[in-house]
């Protein structure tokens, strides 16, 4: 008989005066786990990290920059050397009132190579980079201002670029309900 393996559902702590949680790391392996914000991962030093997310496996390289949605269960592992890799997870509950459309979000980013859009990327890049710097610093009023407005951007960003937009088909029935 198999054994059953247990996926944890991580409980975000945001910082009090930020409405994400922010993480600056150089330990790559994270075991299976989920959470309700979705989470931008940016991997400034590395090669081969490998990241499963919905039980496919992705590899990224420094530079890349991939997204996890809402309650995506994924992990991280890699090989002993010199990582340095950052992120955060957004307060859902902040997007959802800041940005009511992002409930129906579907991110696509899978690093670099994964989009055609490299102006875009190219700019959501220097943004987490901003944003990584500021937090990593002491929190002033000013600091936290200059924080938001890197977080609104990316915001703005994921929706206009990485933002998988299905189309809205109409059910054959309901359309001959409605013509008759």
């Amino acid at each position: 008989m198999k054994g059953i393996t247990m996926v944890e559902h991580e409980e975000v702590q945001n910082n009090q005066r930020l409405p994400f949680y922010f993480y600056h790391d150089n330990q790559v392996n994270e075991p299976e786990h989920w959470h309700q914000g979705i989470e931008l991962n940016y991997l400034i030093k590395g090669k081969d990290l490998r990241f499963a997310l919905e039980g496919k496996t992705y590899h990224f390289n420094s530079g890349d920059i991939w997204l996890v949605n809402r309650r995506q269960i994924h992990s991280a592992s890699g090989e002993d050397e010199e990582w340095e890799y950052e992120g955060f997870i957004i307060d859902d509950d902040f997007l959802l009132s800041q940005y009511p459309t992002s409930i129906n979000w579907n991110l696509s980013l899978l690093g670099k190579s994964s989009t055609k859009n490299q102006p875009a990327y190219r700019e959501l890049r220097d943004e987490v980079v901003a944003l990584g710097e500021l937090c990593r610093k002491g929190l002033t009023n000013a600091r936290r201002f200059m924080i938001l407005s890197h977080l609104m951007r990316i915001i703005v960003l994921l929706d206009q670029n990485f933002n998988k937009k299905e189309p809205v088909t109409k059910s054959p029935k309901l359309s001959n309900f409605l013509c008759k």
